[in-house]
């Protein structure tokens, strides 16, 4: 008789990081245990529900008479590639444990996608059985639903991020446009007819910021530069001097562009980036070196990213200040060399290139390193 295996897959290891449940489990009355666990720590997670579905599907079909087993594996709460390597660990340890003729998959269909061909790869799958949580019907349930998968974070980013960043370039759609087609001085008019870009603009970062969790990512960076602080690493030196560059940058754009006299908007910006591009890129240059100082100093150990980095800088700053050149040349604002557009353009490929090409020839000399929040 043909041994079939029950099959739950939890990707973000909600049963490890909430019930405290060491995976795989195997065996009904483990499994039983582990949905108990869960169910208690977290009564409205959705895999509580399919954990006690798989159950019922495995006592129907020990009642038919047939050779079933029920088990259940889990990945990381990081989701990725890093949960999928665990997902396939443990699906490997329960064939070897079970060894099944075939699966039936129970979820709650958010995976789906993601786990069925993993599994498919190694056993055959019988049929995918996919659980829903019923619900009370009515305006009321359906805004409570709402509101505990916006708690979730990783469903703020899955469903929100996307909305956020379709506004936002709605926006900037509107806006760009209205910008260019002004050709006379800005007037109060000029400045109403951008409010409503704005306001899209607006919605679109708000939607961004809460679906990003950018609260919590601003409160980690101050507690890590409290910590960068208290220990006297020299990257807080080098973050001053970066930060006062681009402050220099910024103010030597806005006041070229309020000491030049047009009437054009558009070659007013222009002009305002070109001047501010080069001391913007030297201060993240200073940025970027100071965090190799510090990891060669601390860690005895450089990051690639740090090397890499630096070239991509200097060739994305090339690269925009050929754009900026090639649009106040084609808009007829000025003359520029078309040689030195082209040997702006030019090298900035160059440098990205290099950039790639030094990635790979420094991947076996060079110490990738991802050092710990509180390193410092």
């Amino acid at each position: 008789m043909k041994k079939t295996l029950v099959l739950v897959v939890d990707r973000d290891d909600d049963y490890g990081v909430k019930g405290e449940v060491d995976t795989p489990v195997v065996g009904i009355e483990p499994c039983a245990s582990a949905a108990t666990a869960l169910g208690i720590a977290d009564p409205e997670d959705s895999d509580v529900n399919t954990l006690f579905a798989a159950i019922n599907i495995y006592r129907e079909l020990s009642v038919e008479g047939k050779d079933v087993e029920i088990a259940l594996i889990c990945g990381d709460k990081k989701v990725g590639h890093k949960s999928d390597a665990a997902v396939i660990d443990e699906l490997e340890t329960v064939l070897g444990t079970v060894r099944p003729s075939r699966v039936i998959l129970v979820s709650d269909g958010a995976e789906d996608e993601y786990v069925y061909p993993i599994i498919s790869s190694r056993v055959p799958i019988d049929s995918v059985r996919k659980v829903f949580v019923k619900q009370s019907p009515g305006l009321e349930g359906a805004v409570y639903i709402v509101s505990k998968m916006l708690s979730d974070p990783d469903k703020r980013k899955r469903f929100l991020a996307p909305i956020g960043w379709i506004i936002l370039l709605v926006g900037l759609l509107y806006l760009i446009p209205s910008i260019l087609l002004m050709s006379e001085a800005m007037s109060r008019s000029d400045i109403s007819s951008l409010s409503g870009s704005m306001v899209i603009i607006l919605i679109g970062l708000l939607f961004l910021t809460y679906s990003y969790n950018a609260a919590d990512v601003a409160r980690g960076y101050v507690d890590m530069w409290k910590i960068r602080i208290r220990s006297g690493s020299v990257v807080v030196t080098f973050t001053i001097l970066s930060v006062s560059l681009v402050l220099v940058g910024l103010v030597l754009g806005i006041y070229s562009a309020i000491a030049m006299y047009t009437t054009s908007l558009v070659y007013t910006g222009l002009w305002l980036m070109s001047n501010a591009l080069w001391p913007i890129t030297f201060g993240v240059l200073v940025y970027i070196a100071g965090e190799f100082a510090n990891d060669y100093i601390n860690l005895k150990a450089v990051r690639r990213g740090s090397l890499i980095g630096g070239l991509n800088v200097v060739a994305l700053a090339l690269v925009i200040q050929g754009v900026i050149d090639l649009m106040i040349s084609y808009f007829g604002f000025a003359q520029v060399d078309q040689m030195l557009l082209t040997l702006e353009i030019v090298l900035g490929i160059a440098f990205a290139f290099s950039a790639g090409a030094l990635q790979r020839s420094l991947r076996n000399y060079v110490t990738e390193y991802a050092p710990p929040e509180d390193s410092d």
